[in-house]
């Protein structure tokens, strides 16, 4: 994947999750919301090369509020605090 392949990607989700925040939702509905781009933000953090994603969530904040969702639930996940059938 190329850089401009890497910021399309991020630019979509960044959207996304602006429009899910400026109708008021909150990290919940952003993980929900978000659901379909999760398999593109998987493969963006597949992709990258140590420090994109932290450079791509400095550039985006919508995609750095996605990411830090998606970070606390793995957090909770791995800790055992969230149970996973």
């Amino acid at each position: 994947m190329n850089s401009s392949e890497k910021l399309a990607i991020a630019r979509r989700i960044d959207l996304a999750a602006h429009k899910i925040l400026a109708a008021g939702g909150d990290d919940t509905a952003l993980f929900i919301g978000m659901a379909e781009l999760m398999p593109d933000f998987k493969r963006l953090m597949d992709a990258t090369l140590p420090g994109e994603m932290d450079s791509l969530a400095s550039q985006f904040d919508g995609f750095y509020r996605y990411a830090k969702v998606l970070e606390t639930i793995a957090g909770g996940i791995a800790a055992g605090e969230i149970d996973v059938p």
